[in-house]
């Protein structure tokens, strides 16, 4: 309870004292200033008794005012730094230590009506940001050093003051007497002349959820800056002017291309001009960051500070500190430059440097006339300090109208108008002279290196091909001396092999040239035409491993299944006596055949580069006789003989594509005497075809039509024919020429002369306009078909001058003992013409048996004599002589492999149990005996022999373009819903 006729603390007195549990300094000093009042208070109510005591009751109450003005300036500078918060404004040196420090520095002609307080801090909770205060801590020694200094100069009279300034600095204050009027006294007016001001706690002000203290007209009467210095603005609120000291309207703007200049006196004109009304300044917080460190000594530390000037002095805008240099050189007596230096006097060091550099680079291109931005100059000293190097871009930034100066600078030659132009200028013609020669230098020497590494990476790249092929070549060398050594024991140990348990290793693989595989179509397809190689299980010692160039389906695998089942129900006549075969024979597929889908690459090789298959086989093989019969040999053949060390029954690959060919051929028939048709081979000249063509046409004036084979082609695909006797215009005088001599006299060359002449010369356009390939796709001109005959070489013979012509084929065998055998004989029959095979008739009835088996064994031996093994063919011709009447035979062709009519006769043998008998051309199939539960002896007797003479048709040209697009089983019941099937009955 206070006492009577005692003044109730002030507002601010009792905000500070709710945060006197966070500030005990400052709960003490509101405690010396509670009791300094009541003691100012008691000595008012002594009555005076006298007039001599009147002065002092009257110095004394001065003093005591004084103390309290002095403690509550120092308790609001307590507060203001424990709070960071500014309680007053900025004020100059001047002002420090003016004697009147109790008044407020506030200018007096700001109307204090024109500020709007934001209505929102009324109604809604406000939350004020977090700012990191960038004042450094202040130590409590210099505090109250400060405040010592401020209590010095309020009171310099002070006896303790004048002593402490003596003893500190050594300086006697001077004693300074006023005159006092003699005042009579009157009765002292009770009350407080400070009025009560409210000022918020700094726990309230750093608190989002206290409820902002509602502002009263009193406290705007204060203005607003005493409001955000007591915390009853938020320093982020948005403060609105009724009146605003800047009044926007529209600027004047200039045309581009209009000339434009600005005195040297137009800043102070412009300056002169300046309305004088009171602006308002805000300052960023980031900006007093770096600006004012002396006044943050001073306690002055402001977020934001709002600098309020007096009308009677003007403030630079930023555009004032603009200057401008003339050929490069800056007028350091002009205004506008002398604005700009004292504006940034305490940064001048650096800018002077800077403005150094500009000059320079001003003076080197001639520029006339630029005006520099001061601020964009300014805010360019960090990065030069750093750098201390700057680019032209940079140095354009500071420039007024930087692109009209950049054309300036991109005029050629510009640089060498400017100071030191000649010898800049002779110093690029010289650069510019020895990077001319140093570039030739260079152009050169890369040009040499290029070739050295260029000659340097082929000579590697020939020793690396030199060294493979020394690898590959000695491989090969040690596979072929291995295939020797491995036919030599499979020759000396063949009559125990044969008839004993063993397993054959088929690789139908068509191991033909490059260029020939490359044009073979579906040649996966074609690989994979002899399964009847499966067939060799009739045998019971036999067990068979078949490589297939396709992945066989579960289907597929069944259907085989029962087909190889069959032949004990052919045996014994019984559909339900079926044998389960799957143990003796297996189907395996290389993994390569996935891998290398368009290398065009035969079976064998598919084999070779096929680790598991490999590893398969020989576990299949492991500790059984075993051998390998493959189909046109291949060197990768021997790879993978001597990867299994497995012999091969057959011949070098060398020796059989040697005699496989056309011209080959033709030696081993002539080797073996037998009937050829007339003919020429080892052509690979058009002029010794055209040549040795004419002497035939002349020898043989009955042939009609002349056959062109191609050697290494098979199939049918590299013929091609010509009827030439029908297109020659001296063929009917040539026949006179010939009824004129004798036979022994035309086959003189002085009588076929003038034949052979006229023949020649007409030879080549007739070959030109209607010779024909037989395969059209593989060659669809003649010329095309001539470059390929001429290249790989190639035969011409005779095509049997007869209406009837049949051709034959015989499949033999010559086993590594020596022994030839004839396995097969067939008559072809042609579809799709007559020179294309599209399959077979077992056995051949065109030619007498005896005089074949005759003509094959000479053909065999001949073979034999020169190191062939294993199984060949060999094609035939036969066809009655118009002129004699007789049947001739003639041999046309040899393929040393095995051919798809052996497999298809042996799939005939065993799915019939016959038996084919070559030397009297016959074919018997058992007959089946029905069991009957009755039977007399005398009926077995009456029926007629068990055996029967059969013919059977071979082919595997049975196409369909759509049959790919039918599942296998569909197909197959398909073929029983319509009666297609086996039956072992018939």
């Amino acid at each position: 309870m206070a006492l009577p006729g005692e003044r109730l603390p002030s507002p601010a007195l009792s905000m500070a004292q709710e945060a006197e549990k966070y500030d005990p300094i400052g709960s003490i000093l509101i405690q010396v200033h509670k009791d300094l009042y009541q003691l100012k208070n008691k000595l008012t109510q002594f009555p005076p008794e006298g007039e001599g005591k009147t002065p002092d009751i009257q110095n004394l109450e001065t003093a005591i005012e004084r103390t309290e003005m002095g403690l509550r300036i120092h308790i609001e500078k307590y507060l203001s730094v424990v709070n960071q918060r500014v309680l007053t404004t900025p004020v100059t040196d001047e002002n420090l230590y003016s004697p009147e420090a109790s008044k407020w520095l506030l200018p007096a002609v700001i109307d204090q009506k024109s500020f709007i307080f934001p209505l929102e801090s009324g109604g809604k909770l406000w939350r004020p940001q977090k700012q990191h205060s960038s004042i450094p801590h202040t130590f409590p020694r210099v505090k109250r050093k400060i405040g010592l200094n401020v209590k010095i100069m309020q009171d310099p009279e002070n006896v303790h003051h004048r002593a402490a300034v003596n003893a500190n600095y050594g300086i006697s204050l001077p004693c300074i007497n006023q005159r006092k009027a003699c005042v009579q006294v009157q009765k002292v007016i009770k009350g407080s002349t400070i009025s009560n001001l409210t000022v918020l706690p700094a726990s309230h002000r750093t608190d989002p959820y206290f409820t902002p203290v509602p502002v009263l007209q009193m406290d705007a009467s204060k203005g607003i800056l005493s409001m955000m210095e007591r915390g009853l603005i938020p320093p982020t609120a948005r403060i609105t002017f009724q009146n605003p000291p800047i009044t926007p309207r529209a600027a004047p703007l200039h045309s581009f291309d209009e000339a434009r200049k600005i005195p040297a006196a137009a800043p102070s004109s412009i300056l002169q001009k300046l309305p004088t009304s009171t602006e308002v300044k805000m300052r960023h917080p980031k900006k007093q960051k770096q600006k004012g460190k002396g006044r943050r000594s001073r306690g002055h530390h402001d977020k934001k500070a709002m600098k309020m000037p007096t009308p009677s002095r003007a403030t630079k805008v930023p555009w004032e500190f603009d200057f401008y240099i003339y050929n490069g050189i800056i007028d350091k007596t002009a205004p506008d430059f002398l604005a700009f230096k004292r504006h940034f006097n305490l940064a001048w060091g650096s800018i002077f440097s800077l403005l150094e550099h500009i000059e320079k680079f001003l003076k080197d291109y001639a520029i006339p006339e630029v005006k520099i931005k001061g601020n964009s100059l300014v805010a360019l000293l960090p990065e030069f300090e750093l750098k201390n190097r700057l680019t032209r871009y940079d140095l354009l930034s500071v420039i007024e109208d930087p692109v009209h100066i950049q054309m300036m600078l991109n005029v050629p030659g510009q640089r060498y108008k400017g100071q030191d132009g000649k010898l800049e200028a002779v110093i690029k013609i010289q650069a510019t002279w020895k990077c001319y020669k140093a570039r030739q230098f260079f152009l050169i020497y890369r040009k040499q290196k290029w070739a050295s590494g260029v000659i340097a990476i082929a000579w590697l790249l020939h020793c690396h091909k030199t060294r493979l092929r020394k690898i590959l070549k000695e491989s090969r060398q040690r596979h072929l001396e291995n295939f020797h050594i491995r036919a030599k024991h499979l020759a000396a140990n063949w009559n125990r092999i044969r008839t004993s348990r063993r397993t054959i290793i088929h690789i139908p693989s068509l191991g033909y040239s490059q260029p020939v595989r490359k044009h073979i179509a579906d040649m996966d397809t074609q690989q994979n035409m002899q399964l009847g190689r499966l067939c060799d299980i009739f045998d019971d010692n036999v067990s068979v491993i078949y490589i297939c160039s396709h992945h066989m389906n579960d289907e597929l695998l069944l259907y085989y299944h029962k087909i190889l089942s069959l032949q004990a129900a052919v045996k014994s006549g019984n559909l339900e006596a079926r044998s389960d075969l799957q143990d003796r024979f297996k189907i395996i597929t290389p993994e390569a055949v996935n891998i290398f889908t368009k290398q065009h690459m035969c079976l064998s090789t598919h084999l070779m580069y096929s680790p598991k298959a490999i590893k398969r086989i020989k576990n299949l093989i492991q500790g059984k006789e075993a051998y390998i019969v493959g189909g046109m040999l291949h060197r990768d053949d021997l790879a993978v003989a001597d990867m299994l060390n497995l012999p091969i029954l057959g011949p070098e690959p060398n020796l059989a594509h040697l005699y496989s060919t056309k011209s080959g051929s033709k030696q081993v028939f002539n080797r073996a005497n037998v009937p050829v048709p007339p003919g020429i081979c080892d052509i690979y000249n058009e002029q010794q075809m055209i040549e040795q063509l004419s002497q035939l046409i002349t020898d043989h004036l009955e042939i009609q039509r002349w056959i062109f084979k191609i050697n290494d082609e098979f199939g049918g695909n590299g013929t091609a024919f010509c009827d030439i006797s029908s297109h020659l215009k001296c063929y009917k005088w040539a026949l006179k020429e010939n009824s004129r001599y004798s036979q022994e006299d035309w086959n003189k060359k002085w009588a076929q002369e003038p034949a052979l002449v006229k023949i020649s010369e007409e030879l080549a356009g007739i070959l030109a306009q209607h010779a024909q390939p037989v395969n059209e796709k593989r060659f669809p001109t003649w010329g095309k078909f001539l470059q390929t005959f001429l290249t790989q070489g190639g035969v011409i013979e005779a095509f049997p001058p007869a209406e009837s012509v049949t051709n034959l084929t015989v499949d033999m065998l010559i086993e590594p003992n020596g022994v030839i055998r004839i396995l097969s004989t067939g008559d072809q029959f042609h579809a799709d013409g007559p020179l294309i095979s599209s399959g077979t008739t077992l056995p051949q009835t065109s030619v007498d048996p005896q005089v074949l088996h005759s003509m094959c064994l000479q053909i065999g031996n001949a073979c034999k004599t020169r190191d062939v093994v294993g199984y060949f063919s060999v094609d035939l011709v036969t066809f009655i002589d118009p002129v004699t009447m007789e049947q001739q035979v003639w041999a046309t062709d040899l393929d040393i492999s095995y051919s798809d009519q052996l497999a298809l006769t042996q799939l005939t043998l065993y799915l019939t149990n016959g038996h084919l008998d070559c030397r009297l051309s016959t074919f018997e199939v058992p007959r089946f005996v029905p069991k009957k539960e009755k039977m007399s002896r005398l009926d077995v007797l009456a029926m007629p022999s068990s055996a029967t003479s059969r013919y059977a048709v071979m082919t595997t040209q049975l196409k369909h373009n759509n049959l790919s697009l039918v599942f296998h089983y569909v197909f197959l019941q398909m073929c029983k819903a319509h009666g297609i099937g086996y039956d072992i009955e018939v």
